[in-house]
């Protein structure tokens, strides 16, 4: 029944002709987001989170018929969407997302602290993300719903500022005990993916950090290292945003191939992990936790 319930979904996609692109990481956010707010209930929530298409698809309201096996012992069912009823699920949710993306604007434009401002229209812009992708599908469920659609606020202008209050999160990084400032480098780099400003001066965040590269024997077949990093966000007066420490080891034929290893993990730990410790900071300050 489920092979054939997901033909069923991805025969109803075509004949919408669905194609729209999903962020993983940012739908998750503006699922947290919204939840923690209580903008929509739990039922709302768990349609937008597991009424799939295809990887990069999602569709709300989407149901089926009772299931049938024919002869050859094959199921068979029906997914259908009623239009009426789902447009005007759509255009309540996108509506309760506006106001949302709204109040966060009217914060933000009320915040003189450059953390707090940035974090506000960080909120707005990732709820308006995720708002954006439910008008996007209501245009392919009613157009004429879709027509009447007023966000309250430009999509386009709300990404501008949430970049241009990015490039104003100046922010230092150093980091102790770091070979030819291999992890500073990779911190900075996470950082200015997300849009910030890599400086020494004027600074709004500060990133200070230790590290240590060591080897260990575990396989006599091989070399091996252990490596510890330990990373601190702090405000300039010295108030800690976010702690992050985390190690690992890392094995190769040669210690060099066992250190680069080691390397590319921490890479990964620094742009998921650490920049997702920061985006909860943010969040967290956005929704008084």
């Amino acid at each position: 029944r489920r092979d054939a319930e997901q033909q069923a979904m991805a025969g109803l996609a075509q004949i919408f002709e669905a194609n729209i692109q999903v962020d993983v990481r940012a739908q998750e956010r503006y699922r947290e987001i919204v939840s923690s707010q209580g903008t929509f209930s739990d039922q709302e929530m768990e349609l937008a989170q597991t009424t799939s298409i295809q990887s990069v698809q999602r569709l709300l309201n989407v149901q089926f018929s009772e299931a049938a096996v024919d002869n050859r012992g094959m199921v068979h069912t029906i997914a259908y969407l009623e239009r009426v009823p789902t447009g005007m699920m759509y255009m309540d949710m996108i509506q309760r997302n506006s106001s949302q993306v709204q109040s966060f604007m009217r914060e933000a434009a009320a915040s003189s602290d450059p953390l707090r401002r940035y974090a506000y229209i960080s909120a707005a812009a990732a709820v308006a993300a995720g708002n954006q992708s439910l008008v996007d599908q209501l245009r392919i469920i009613s157009p004429n719903m879709s027509r009447t659609v007023s966000l309250g606020y430009d999509y386009n202008s709300l990404m501008q500022q949430r970049s241009e209050e990015a490039e104003k999160m100046r922010v230092s990084v150093s980091v102790s005990g770091d070979h030819q400032d291999r992890i500073q480098n990779v911190v900075s780099q996470a950082l200015s993916a997300e849009g910030y400003s890599i400086t020494q001066e004027s600074t709004v965040m500060n990133i200070t950090g230790t590290f240590s590269l060591f080897p260990v024997e575990l396989n006599p077949q091989f070399k091996s290292v252990r490596w510890v990093l330990g990373l601190q966000a702090s405000r300039p007066d010295g108030s800690i945003i976010v702690t992050f420490d985390e190690q690992g080891r890392a094995s190769g034929v040669t210690e060099d191939a066992a250190a680069t290893f080691a390397y590319q993990d921490v890479r990964g730990i620094v742009e998921n992990s650490f920049m997702s410790a920061l985006r909860t900071f943010m969040d967290q300050m956005v929704l008084g936790k």
